[in-house]
């Protein structure tokens, strides 16, 4: 398979897009292979300014381009360096999807993520290569394959040449620091969409690892009351390792729950505003090796993203506002979720304009999407709504 070969898709998700897409829709699932060219960080500004924090990173790492969003003033972005040739040599390791998606943008190669390899020495330049067999770099191996096979963590290789570069951005000092959080230009202006005010209660529904949640602190300087909620003590716990990084002030209440009865487990709580950004199919994410959600992926996902607009409607304030998100780019989990909620007593409101977004329309609903075709932006999907009936 070659470093440029087409995303193989399967028929049930790819007419899902084509509703949405119609004759580009395979230009669109094409360009979910590549990355943005601009690889978005959220400035921590209770702890840095922009500014500063661009001076910073421009001069620690003067091979990259660092760049303030025009829009955003929390947002810089990080132009994203290929895509390169990567030379073909005999040996090879292979890594799981998540590994090699990382590796293709520069990361090492760590021992978790390595499901097979050749025989090599250390020193050897090895292929580093997905499931599907697109080779997505060159490394340099700083183990040989007899130490691989008893290693549990550790680096199994340094990447030398890759499809495409980023800096080490969880390695970096700044990162350690809590100076920013990588995270994607349309979940950063989710936060913003939400707009937290002191005197108010949000609800963030499935909130790990904390994206969000850190930005409504960072957003209201700690003055609002954040109410985080997901399914697991793990996850709970990746939200307060976030809180306590970013070195933010915690007024947040975060509960190992179900979001899908909080109404029952939660019955008394009332809340100014929520955010329902659920679990998905993902497909906005960039970039892909491969595409292996199917369509009974797809109605999984669809029927688990209805299960929150109920409970989440009883604990809503009237005249409440209700932001729903995705990664993701089908009809099913974006416009149908969204009509859906209409019908449980919010209206639709139109936000105007947002930046790079395609303002998009069904029935009762507008919203905004985002997707490589437009702006070549991560793919993702926003709506706002009002509770206007109990």
């Amino acid at each position: 398979m070659s470093n440029n070969s087409y995303i193989t898709i399967d028929k049930g998700i790819s007419l899902s897009l084509a509703r949405v897409y119609g004759s580009v829709t395979k230009a669109l699932i094409d360009s979910l292979s590549k990355p943005s060219c601009r690889h978005y960080l959220r400035v921590n500004t209770l702890l840095i300014s922009r500014g500063e924090l661009l001076d910073l990173l421009r001069e620690k790492y003067s091979g990259y381009s660092f760049l303030e969003d025009p829009y955003i003033d929390d947002a810089i972005y990080i132009l994203v360096k290929g895509p390169y040739k990567v030379p073909i040599v005999e040996k090879k390791v292979v890594v799981d999807k998540n590994a090699a998606e990382s590796i293709m943008l520069g990361a090492p190669v760590y021992r978790p993520g390595v499901i097979g390899f050749d025989e090599f020495s250390k020193g050897e330049e090895i292929n580093i290569v997905a499931p599907n067999g697109r080779i997505v770099a060159l490394a340099k191996a700083l183990v040989d394959s007899s130490k691989l096979k008893y290693m549990k963590k550790g680096i199994v290789a340094k990447n030398i040449i890759s499809l495409y570069k980023l800096p080490p951005i969880r390695e970096m000092e700044e990162y350690k620091k809590g100076y920013f959080y990588p995270q994607s230009l349309p979940a950063i202006i989710v936060s913003h969409v939400l707009d937290p005010k002191p005197s108010e209660t949000i609800l963030d529904c499935c909130a790990s690892p904390g994206g969000k949640t850190t930005h409504l602190i960072q957003l209201s300087r700690g003055r609002t009351k954040i109410v985080s909620i997901d399914r697991s003590i793990g996850k709970i716990e990746k939200i307060i390792d976030n809180i306590r990084r970013l070195k933010l002030p915690n007024n947040v209440l975060a509960i190992p729950m179900d979001a899908r009865y909080l109404d029952r487990d939660l019955a008394t709580l009332r809340v100014d505003k929520a955010l329902i950004d659920p679990p998905c199919t993902g497909l906005g994410v960039r970039p892909k090796i491969y595409i292996d959600k199917t369509l009974a992926d797809l109605r999984n996902s669809f029927e688990y993203q209805k299960q929150f607009i109920k409970p989440v409607a009883s604990i809503l304030k009237e005249n409440g506002l209700l932001v729903y998100s995705t990664c993701t780019l089908t009809f099913e989990e974006n416009e149908l979720v969204s009509s859906i909620i209409v019908d449980h007593g919010f209206k639709s409101i139109d936000l105007g304009r947002l930046p790079y977004a395609d303002k998009v329309y069904y029935n009762d609903v507008v919203a905004y999407r985002y997707h490589p075709l437009s702006n070549d932006m991560n793919g993702y999907y926003i709506a706002v709504f009002k509770k206007v009936s109990s």
